[in-house]
């Protein structure tokens, strides 16, 4: 079994690799990076900075012209993709997703999750259905990583900035020492990597996915994996 990744960039790589490391115990050999591509970042490949052309585009873009989906699940073996994004931006031009009532809503992770999960089938003009995952990050893929580092029992998600939060909380956490090693380290993909490493052991991922929906979520609809 192989699986591609579609996602908004290498951090998101980083993580969805570990939790499918801790969830379906698979080989990172077996994982394959379909976009971004790990030698390249976002202005590389598009010749253009992140105000013209956002990390969300790149997948929507990626789901409307499909040559990197159908190129990957034409080989004859079984071939899965995770299409990852991220919630923060739903209400943008082009991506367009109502956001669900979030005070006092306990379905407020599910149900955006969905209309996301009906956004991205729109974008394929629903292709693919049976081989693809949906790695909906509800606000952004930091509120999953803060479950690890978090002192609170509430679900991460809930934090209007996750990205502001794990910050604070990494910088409250970490020794000098650490934060010169991971928090400063310019490589997004070895940074997240080391962040969400304790992903990649199923006893803890069963443990954080407790603290967070959105997580638990996605972890779920893989168990058709195991």
């Amino acid at each position: 079994m192989y699986i591609g990744i579609i996602a908004e960039g290498k951090s998101d790589l980083a993580v969805i690799r570990n939790i499918l490391k801790g969830k379906i115990s698979i080989d990172t050999s077996d994982i394959m990076y379909l976009q971004p591509e790990l030698d390249f970042d976002e202005t590389d490949l598009y010749n253009m900075s992140k105000e013209q052309f956002s990390n969300w585009v790149l997948v929507k873009q990626a789901c409307i012209e499909k040559k990197k989906l159908v190129d990957f699940l034409s080989v004859e073996e079984e071939r899965y993709i995770i299409i990852q994004i991220d919630t923060a931006e739903v209400e943008e031009i082009n991506y367009e997703v109502k956001r669900a009532k979030k005070h006092a809503n306990p379905d407020y992770s599910k149900v955006l999750r969905n209309s996301v999960i009906d956004k991205i089938n729109e974008w394929l003009e629903n292709q693919f259905s049976e081989q693809i995952f949906y790695a909906i990050a509800i606000e952004e893929t930091e509120a999953w990583v803060l479950t690890i580092y978090t002192n609170k029992k509430g679900d991460t998600c809930r934090h209007t900035d996750p990205k502001v939060i794990l910050d604070k909380v990494l910088n409250e956490k970490f020794s000098e020492k650490d934060k010169n090693k991971i928090l400063k380290n310019d490589n997004k993909l070895e940074k997240f990597d080391k962040l969400s490493k304790k992903f990649g052991r199923k006893k803890d991922l069963m443990r954080y996915v407790k603290l967070n929906e959105s997580l638990k979520l996605f972890c779920d609809s893989l168990e058709k994996l195991m």
